[in-house]
Order: C-alpha cells, then structure tokens, then sequence
C-alpha cells in the first residue's frame, strides 16, 4: 500500500482521472443538447458515454505512453533491473495507481450521469451497471496497454502517435457501426473499442453477446498489457501476448455482426404502462395522461371504420429508430423515434398524428421524407377532423407553398366527393396503407376513388 500510495502522489495517476472526468463532462456537454433523450434514462445516460469516450480514450492512452517513459527519460531503467526488488512489484503499483484512478474517476463520471437522470426525475435502472462495467474495463485495460507501450517503445514520437492512433481507431470504429438499416452487418472488430455513437432513443441498451464480448477481450488485454510491462526478455513479451490473442479469438466468436443483434430494448425503461386502451413505455410514463386522452379521442373517430383499432400503443420494437413503425388493424402504433417526436406534442397534436394514415403510421423510416404519404397523411387525418390542419411531423409540407398547394388540391378533389365515397376511400386508403403500398397510387384514390 506504501508503493501505491508514492505512486499516487509522483506519477499522473491523478491527473489521468481528473482528465476523464473534466474531458468526459465536456464533451458530453457539447455533443449533446439541452433535448437530449438520455436524461430521461440512466441506462441511455451511460450509453450515451460511449460517444465523448472518441475523445477521453485518446486522452487517457497519450497519458499512460507518457508516464510508461518515465524511467527511461529519468535514465533509470538499468539501475532499477539491478535492484533485488522484483520489478513486476514497483510496475504492479504504477499500474495500480493509474488504472485505479482512470477507473475510479470513470466509475464517478457515470454516476454523475445516473445522478442528473435521478434528479431529473428520469427512470433509473440496474440497466447500466453492464455498461458502467464495460466503460471502466475498457479504460483501465487501456490504460495498462499505454504504459506497456510508453516502456517499450520510449521515443518522443511515441505519445503523439499513440495518440493520434487511438483517435483514429476511435473514429473508424464509430464509422463502421454507422448503418441504414437493421440488417446491415457491421464489423465485429469495431464492437471491441470502447466507443459506440448512441442511437438517438431512450430505450435501447446493448445486448448481453456485446457487453460479454468486451468484458472479455478488455480483460485479456488488460493482462497482456501488464506481462508487457513486468516482462524483461523477449520471449516473455511474446508469452504475454497469449492472453490478448486468447481473448480476441473468444471476444470475435461472441459479438454479433448484425447491427439488429448489437442493440435491445431496456427491459425496463419499454415496460408497457397503460391507460385503459393506451399504453406507451415506462420511461414515457410522465406523457401518458396526454397520449390517453388524444388516443381515446382518436379511437372515437376511427370507430366508424370497418375493422376499426381498438387500442393505441408506443412502438418500442429495438429497431424503431431505423425503421417504420410497427402496423395491426387493430393497433395504432406511436413511433417514439423521430423530429418532432409524438409523445412531447400536445393532445390536439397527438390526436391528429394518430388519425393521419387513418389510424396507420408512416411507412418511411423515422426522420425520411416522403412527400405522397404526407399528403395522404393530410388528407386522411382531414378527413376525421373536419378540414385540413397542421401535422405537427409533416410542418415542411404544410409551410411549403408548392407542397402545401399539392395538399390543397388533393383535398379539394377529395371533398367534391359524396360523404359515402369519401368513407370508402378512406377505407381502401387504409388497406392499402397496412401493407405500405406505394403513397402515390394511395394518394390517388383519395382524390379519384382508383
């Protein structure tokens, strides 16, 4: 304890962990906005770490290189061999020092994060505490691998380009796990940094291969790059590299390599909460009152449809934020994804979302552009309403001149038409809107009844 203790106060084992926390705050704090769905969930808080870690984990590598050189650039590394004293014990309490600070301080960090959720009155978890552990081991193992390096490799060109490395590693494993839909595969070794850009919902986590995966390949590389660093011959050096190899060969068998398999729902922030007929997540609770009273209102009016939906529920599938929502005849889905986003509108508002498509949501991805269903979506939720108004999702369309214009026309031709023929196009339009197909010929028998 003597050791650890003169190593905390010589080395820069404190200085790694004020630049966690004060880096990690930052950049936190400029990535994100004021809007920020993450302090609606401590589980979404910590995940949300994973993006300003790009830069923390450069930071925290660049560190440990600098202070790994510290014997060479004090010219006292062959005095230290002589000395009796085994040298995996003087580098097992700088190891210690630095990597129990970097890990100390990230472990604070997240409970900051989980403590403005609390305070916020946000849903807290055990959700995150899978993703705590992943963040510390990934810090700690690589602070190990930047001392092991700073001894190694001790050149003044080592900490910036050990730096500059980690940086980009960083950004290209943010790029590859970039995706346009679930089943896109993704590379299996950006999933072993310890950067991943969050989607942007309040109901994910990463999956139980992923947090295994990392938990494993962190700690063999931990262990290697502690052999690294006690190791005085080559052919120890080469032994040490076994437990990282080892750990990659598992880490690589247990992630998936679809972006489907990386990311599940919370299973306690998409726990349904229900208002009679209404339901939408646990971690949405605080809008129910609002989505019940315009839900209820809105299955009123679709009432007077054949097979009518007889209940309203938020989407809280994985995958929500890539794809349409879900559709049933008899279940109208709300997609929590999305600009501007359902559940933070007003009832009015809520109530018009939910009649627009005639009780079928969009069949575009969340934040796509798809200027027939929007006018479908107009003239069906003005059907219901009574007259054309504005969709609080579809605000382009109505502020547009030459959009708002083609909505205008759609609906007056829709309207010339008999009460009984505009009801039967609503209905086909609604069949046709359950199996998505094309918003043009949709549109088309709204306002011509073919």
């Amino acid at each position: 304890m003597t050791g650890l203790r003169v190593e905390l106060r010589r080395s820069a084992a404190l200085w790694a962990g004020l630049v966690v926390l004060v880096s990690g705050a930052g950049m936190l704090w400029l990535v994100t906005s004021e809007s920020s769905r993450w302090k609606a969930n401590s589980t979404s808080a910590v995940l949300e770490l994973r993006l300003p870690l790009a830069y923390v984990w450069a930071l925290v590598v660049g560190l440990a290189v600098l202070q790994g050189m510290r014997d060479s650039r004090a010219g006292v590394t062959e005095l230290f061999t002589a000395t009796p004293r085994p040298g995996w014990v003087r580098l097992g309490a700088l190891a210690s020092a630095v990597s129990g600070a970097v890990a100390v301080a990230a472990v604070l960090l997240c409970a900051a994060v989980v403590a403005t959720v609390a305070f916020g009155g946000g849903l807290v978890s055990a959700g995150f505490v899978p993703l705590v552990v992943t963040v510390v081991l990934g810090l700690a193992s690589s602070v190990l691998v930047g001392l092991a390096i700073g001894r190694l490799l001790p050149h003044p060109l080592t900490v910036p380009v050990a730096l500059v490395a980690t940086f980009m590693v960083a950004t290209t494993a943010g790029r590859a796990l970039e995706v346009r839909s679930p089943d896109d595969e993704i590379s299996r070794f950006a999933l072993l940094t310890p950067v991943m850009d969050a989607p942007d919902t309040d109901l994910l986590t990463t999956s139980a291969p992923v947090d295994l995966g990392q938990a494993a390949w962190f700690t063999g590389l931990g262990v290697t790059a502690f052999l690294l660093l006690a190791a005085r011959t080559w052919l120890g050096r080469l032994a040490a590299l076994a437990p990282a190899g080892l750990a990659l060969v598992l880490a690589l068998s247990i992630v998936p390599a679809r972006y489907s398999d990386v990311l599940v729902v919370d299973s306690t922030a998409g726990e349904q909460v229900c208002d009679g007929a209404v339901c939408v997540s646990r971690v949405h609770a605080d809008r129910l009152p609002v989505v019940a009273a315009a839900g209820r209102a809105a299955l009123a009016e679709l009432a007077a449809l054949p097979d009518a939906p007889t209940g309203v529920r938020e989407d809280t599938s994985a995958m929500a934020h890539l794809t349409a929502p879900r559709r049933d005849s008899k279940i109208v889905y709300i997609s929590a994804s999305g600009h501007p986003r359902v559940l933070t509108m007003s009832e009015d508002e809520v109530r018009l979302e939910l009649l627009a498509g005639a009780g079928v949501p969009s069949c575009s991805a969340p934040n796509s552009v798809n200027y027939w269903e929007a006018a479908v979506r107009y003239v069906t939720a003005g059907y219901f309403n009574g007259g054309l108004a504005e969709l609080a999702s579809e605000r382009l369309m109505w502020n547009n001149e030459r959009m708002r214009a083609e909505v205008d026309r759609a609906w007056q031709r829709f309207s010339a038409a008999s009460p009984q023929e505009q009801r039967d196009r609503v209905v086909r339009a609604r069949q046709m809107l359950l199996t998505c197909q094309d918003a043009e010929r949709v549109l088309e028998v709204l306002k011509a009844g073919r």
